[in-house]
């Protein structure tokens, strides 16, 4: 079980003998159940488990479909089924000797079909607790096992140790949180002002943990929930504390009513920002691509025209190739307004056409500057009976070199063309053509100097280039 401090153990040991489960408890753990339900769909016969009502649907296995009887929507299986599990995590924040703790319990429902009937069970049990403050701590219950970094909760066997919990992500990252005692848990305490109680009745899963931990930090989370923004409460870092409303959401003021009723995520911020629209339809269709793409996106073309090429594609449009379609087809001088241009048909064909002639248009560029650095280096050629060194002369001797040395000087290219290095090439006198010494040259210094396979030259070579190096680039500097 490994050793536990004297405090720790005497916490652990009381709510083993003495801690209580909150008169409402029982309430929580049955509202999350309802949830634990599936639609059986046998010879077109749709069966409601939560309430056994039958009825006809079009849906498909693996679809979800809403209870005419009970309202809940629940995903569709088939007959065939034979076992299915549903889980989630509680959270209960509790006080003892004026140490806060989280107690985590996993709830259970599986579902067996035995004799053509579905037999559901059900369970509850605690596997974790979390000590907060100067003396944090988080400890697993003897039911937990850890198999390929997935956790196994063990429901039928008996609580009877606990061991800490050493690494460094936290045991428990989201958890339905009991709400009904937080605000008096909380009293006298640091967090007596932090709202979190009014957070976890509005909030589904959060990391109660974490959320403890930030309100100190961050007031902009007590902000945000007084604003009844819950949602983006959970993200309260991103905020400031400060300011007027538009400083603190990147909209103006007229948007706060939209937000507060929509309970708008933070992707949904940002999406808002782009959009300045109080629409939530085009919010919730936008949420299916990339924010970052987004926002590179709308510098091209409207978030409307955008949406329109995507429904036109049935969304299967990659936003980062489209972005990256829409540089390009500027840069080409392109006319974007029009359709024909902003819109491709086979986004993926026009694009590699624009790289294309772009890698074309750019290799004729590096090439011109290249002649001209030639031309403003061809002053430190040198020569002796046996070797000359000369500057390289275009993107194709870059490319014979690395050929013939089998280095990657060809990768120079456009350092070399924007001045931020020289290449120089050391050839046998008598065999001008044939590759001998690649050289890189910095600040009128030799970096580099290899021969074939990227090997070091021989002591007559490196004498020329010592000389060379002596007599021309120190004089050029």
């Amino acid at each position: 079980m490994g050793y536990i401090k004297a405090k720790h153990r005497q916490l652990l040991d009381y709510i083993d003998m003495y801690g209580e489960l909150p008169n409402k408890w029982d309430k929580l753990i049955k509202e999350n159940e309802q949830y634990h339900n599936l639609i059986i769909k046998e010879k077109g016969i749709c069966t409601c488990t939560n309430c056994n009502y039958k009825f006809v649907s079009s849906k498909k296995v693996n679809q979800t479909e809403k209870c005419p009887n009970c309202k809940h929507t629940f995903l569709i299986k088939s007959g065939k089924l034979t076992y299915y599990k549903f889980s989630d995590y509680l959270a209960l924040l509790d006080k003892v000797d004026d140490t806060l703790v989280i107690r985590y319990f996993e709830t259970l429902s599986t579902y067996n079909k035995v004799n053509d009937e579905y037999k559901i069970n059900r369970s509850t049990v605690e596997f974790c607790r979390s000590f907060i403050g100067e003396d944090y701590a988080t400890f697993l219950s003897n039911r937990v096992t850890n198999c390929n970094w997935n956790r196994y909760i063990n429901h039928y066997e008996k609580q009877e140790s606990w061991r800490e919990y050493s690494r460094s992500y936290s045991a428990v990252h989201k958890a339905i949180v009991y709400p009904y005692n937080i605000k008096k848990v909380l009293k006298n305490t640091p967090y007596k002002y932090s709202m979190l109680w009014d957070l976890a009745k509005h909030s589904e899963y959060i990391n109660i943990e974490s959320l403890l931990e930030d309100s100190l930090e961050y007031p902009s989370i007590e902000m945000l929930i007084k604003f009844k923004l819950y949602n983006l409460a959970l993200r309260g870092r991103e905020f400031e504390n400060n300011g007027s409303f538009q400083k603190i959401f990147g909209v103006s003021k007229d948007f706060y009513p939209f937000m507060k009723r929509y309970n708008i995520t933070y992707k949904q911020l940002e999406i808002l920002r782009l959009l300045q629209e109080k629409d939530i339809k085009k919010i919730r269709y936008l949420e299916n691509f990339s924010i970052y793409d987004l926002q590179d996106i709308v510098n091209f073309i409207s978030i409307d025209k955008f949406i329109k090429y995507t429904k036109l594609h049935h969304r299967k449009i990659d936003t980062s190739l489209y972005k990256d379609y829409l540089r390009l087809a500027i840069q080409s001088g392109y006319d974007i307004k029009n359709k024909k241009y902003a819109f491709p048909k086979d986004l993926k064909a026009e694009h590699d056409k624009l790289v294309e002639q772009f890698r074309i248009e750019n290799r004729k560029k590096i090439n011109k500057d290249i002649i001209k650095r030639e031309k403003l280096l061809s002053k430190n050629t040198f020569k002796n009976k046996n070797y000359i060194i000369f500057p390289a002369t275009s993107i194709d001797s870059l490319e014979d070199e690395s050929k013939q040395q089998h280095n990657c000087v060809k990768t120079y290219a456009e350092r070399y063309a924007e001045g931020l290095c020289d290449i120089y090439f050391m050839r046998n006198v008598r065999e001008q053509n044939k590759s001998l010494v690649t050289i890189e040259v910095k600040e009128n210094k030799i970096v580099q100097s290899k021969i074939k396979y990227n090997k070091n030259p021989n002591k007559i070579q490196i004498s020329f280039l010592n000389e060379w190096e002596q007599k021309v680039l120190k004089e050029v500097a």
